[in-house]
């Protein structure tokens, strides 16, 4: 077994024989956890090499009445035996008084060190969120102007509602920012559409309307086709090359519909 032993023993009376204060220190060691040695002196003397008549002459020291000590328990004992009928086996007196100091200690300090490492780690996460906000303030701002001002007007709302419901992510500046991308592929009606929804049922995300029917977003055409004036006076190879070009027109328009 182990025990704690508490810097007061030195100025306790039984620290001016040091040798007898060595022998009350080792029947801690020896003791059970209800502060119990029950062992002979024959064997005491073998487990801690000390000479047997000196643990005969400490532990019948150690039993006897000390006016001095601090406990009055026992009369200031620090052994009694136990069981009167027998000359061995004794129980330390105060071995559990100061077991619960023990362990009280070591509780407090238990909790000392958990509530100063949880108090790093919230700094940590608050340091961690204050970075991830600034970079994420300017990665949302640019992905706002991928919307229209009346786009961004109602995401602006979405983006209140959403802050007010329970579960919160991880980054709501980065979740916003890729929820702007995706609804950029949509039409300016449709966005409006997906938003309103979101907003009117109370849901924590953004879907395609159930009307769509899986179609693909609708992209607005990356090129302006030309203006092709009526022809007026022209030959039928110039007639030609003209709707020629205007077939090119249309396929390269149907390609971006239908991408």
């Amino acid at each position: 077994m182990f025990a704690k032993v508490f810097e007061q023993i030195y100025d306790s009376s039984i620290a001016e024989d040091y040798n007898c204060r060595r022998m009350f220190m080792d029947l801690l060691v020896l003791s059970d956890p209800t502060g119990c040695v029950d062992m002979t002196l024959e064997a005491i003397a073998r487990r801690t090499n000390v000479p047997f008549a000196e643990v005969v002459k400490y532990v019948t020291q150690l039993c006897e009445a000390d006016p001095k000590s601090r406990s009055k328990l026992e009369e200031g004992k620090r052994l009694v035996p136990l069981d009167k009928n027998r000359d061995w086996g004794w129980k330390i007196v105060n071995y559990q008084h100061y077991r619960k100091l023990k362990d009280e200690e070591a509780r407090r300090s238990y909790f000392r060190t958990a509530q100063r490492d949880y108090r790093r780690k919230k700094k940590a996460e608050v340091q961690e969120e204050e970075e991830e906000g600034v970079k994420g303030c300017s990665i949302l701002s640019d992905a706002v102007k991928l919307l229209s001002k009346t786009v961004a007007a109602r995401f602006e709302e979405w983006m209140q509602v959403r802050r007010g419901m329970g579960k919160k992510p991880r980054n709501w500046e980065k979740m916003f920012s890729e929820q702007i991308r995706w609804l950029s592929k949509y039409s300016e009606p449709i966005q409006i559409e997906i938003l309103s929804a979101s907003i009117r049922n109370n849901w924590q995300g953004l879907f395609e309307p159930k009307h769509s029917n899986g179609q693909k977003p609708t992209f607005k055409p990356t090129f302006k086709p030309k203006y092709l004036a009526p022809p007026a006076n022209i030959s039928e190879e110039e007639l030609a090359t003209e709707r020629e070009k205007v077939r090119k027109l249309s396929a390269q328009l149907k390609a971006e519909l239908n991408r």
